[in-house]
């Protein structure tokens, strides 16, 4: 059995090996993380266009691991680049080498019901579930659903269902909702997500779009398009192209997709001439090879939805001339085009809306357990502190056969707690070299070629 649990910012030792947990730096490149890392240069210089684009555009604030033997030499480093894919540096019979591979990471079903008990609900759901970032997610969600300010006061009750991902034992990426409530006295709204959109208890739209492209129709083509991951059946690699590419003529306009704040404006040695936009409900957008920007541009400074930013150009690594188009929302890489200029429907399909139903009465009966046993008290959710979870982190690249890897838990008397720290240890896959006798892949890993 091979385990592999990070629970903590902790650094430890395993058979002579110890593994880091950082974020990436704002404004970091990938070059000057070699270097700083002492890693060689080539691992850049030598990966194609379309790997050296997908590692330009890493997230700050990202986390990623590195894994030292007991002289403090690199053994590995997984950066995350996407959802789906990760950069894999590994060192090999003295080399080191770069790839990208999928990330391996568990589903868990998640739950929280609470009362209101202050004057924030967001305080309130923080202080349940120990993550800001889920309660800023129910906030964001019910914001077109209700008025917070009128329609929740004290003894109001707010509850979820809903998935996280999991990666070497922390939540990772997106939040995928189930079915969010709000109750009032007698009054309940719900959010039920079906087939990725967000409907109210009836099925009818909840959820508008204030983004649009960034170029003019029929001022384009589309060249390319986005993709998270994809085997290459030549290259015997995986691919990722975080964006959508809109080919043009060399000059046409490019306007900010919305509202916002700019927080790039300058060269990469990938994207050239390269935007970075920041827009409210956890929006970025990135506009790369750019020829020209507007005059006056600059860091900090507000734009409007429309508003004219820049030329495009081909500069950086580019082919020809077009327009890069990145799309994130809370770190994670976003299809553009299944976000921008979504036109707001009344109501689902009437083909879908028997299968709705069904979907969302399961839903509702799990919710209604749920609230239930917290009126009643069968059901509390005592919160917890991750700096009471104190588990060894486990990252090796050498296969264990006979012996089965042992993690130190807390002393605790908190069974809670001690459930937090079962249910996070996650069973994963070591990342060994492809070139090794003991290369295994799992079945999740196999299903993408």
């Amino acid at each position: 059995m091979k385990y592999l649990a990070i629970l903590t910012f902790i650094t430890t030792l395993l058979f002579s090996s110890q593994v880091e947990m950082l974020s990436w730096r704002e404004g970091t490149a990938f070059l000057q993380f070699l270097q700083d890392m002492g890693l060689p240069d080539s691992l850049y210089y030598n990966a194609d266009n379309d790997d050296k684009k997908a590692i330009e555009d890493i997230q700050a604030r990202s986390t990623y691991y590195i894994l030292r033997d007991e002289n403090q030499s690199i053994l590995q480093v997984l950066i995350p680049l996407s959802e789906e894919l990760q950069a894999h540096i590994y060192r090999s019979r003295g080399q080191y080498y770069l790839e990208n591979i999928p990330i391996e990471y568990g589903e868990v079903d998640k739950k929280f019901v609470t009362k209101i008990t202050s004057s924030s609900v967001y305080n309130d759901i923080k202080g349940v579930t120990n993550s800001g970032y889920v309660a800023s997610f129910f906030v964001k969600t019910l914001k077109n659903r209700i008025n917070f300010r009128q329609d929740i006061h004290k003894g109001s009750i707010v509850s979820m269902l809903y998935k996280r991902k999991f990666r070497l034992g922390y939540p990772f990426g997106a939040i995928d909702l189930k079915l969010a409530l709000l109750e009032t006295g007698n009054r309940k709204k719900y959010v039920v997500n079906f087939d990725s959109q967000n409907y109210n208890r009836d099925g009818e739209t909840v959820q508008r779009n204030e983004l649009i492209r960034p170029v003019k129709e029929g001022t384009f083509r589309v060249s390319s398009r986005f993709t998270k991951k994809r085997w290459h059946p030549i290259l015997k690699k995986y691919r990722a192209h975080l964006g959508i590419d809109y080919a043009a003529k060399k000059g046409t306009p490019i306007y900010s997709t919305g509202d916002g704040k700019v927080i790039y404006v300058g060269v990469s040695r990938g994207y050239g001439n390269l935007i970075k936009i920041r827009h409210r409900a956890g929006y970025v957008s990135l506009y790369a090879h750019l020829n020209s920007f507007r005059k006056g541009l600059r860091i900090g400074q507000s734009v409007k939805r429309g508003e004219f930013i820049g030329r495009i150009g081909s500069t950086g690594l580019s082919t020809g001339p077009h327009l890069h188009f990145g799309l994130y929302k809370d770190g994670i890489a976003l299809d553009p085009e299944d976000v921008v200029s979504i036109e707001t429907k009344g109501s689902i399909e009437k083909s879908r809306k028997k299968e709705f139903i069904e979907y969302r009465n399961q839903l509702l009966e799990q919710l209604d357990i749920l609230v239930t046993d917290f009126k009643s008290g069968r059901y509390t959710t005592a919160p917890y502190s991750y700096d009471r979870l104190k588990c060894e982190t486990l990252l090796t690249n050498v296969e264990v056969k006979k012996q089965r890897l042992q993690h130190k838990r807390a002393k605790t008397i908190d069974s809670n707690i001690q459930q937090e720290i079962d249910s996070r240890v996650q069973e994963l896959r070591l990342y060994l070299p492809p070139d090794s006798d003991k290369f295994e892949l799992s079945d999740d890993y196999l299903e993408y070629q």
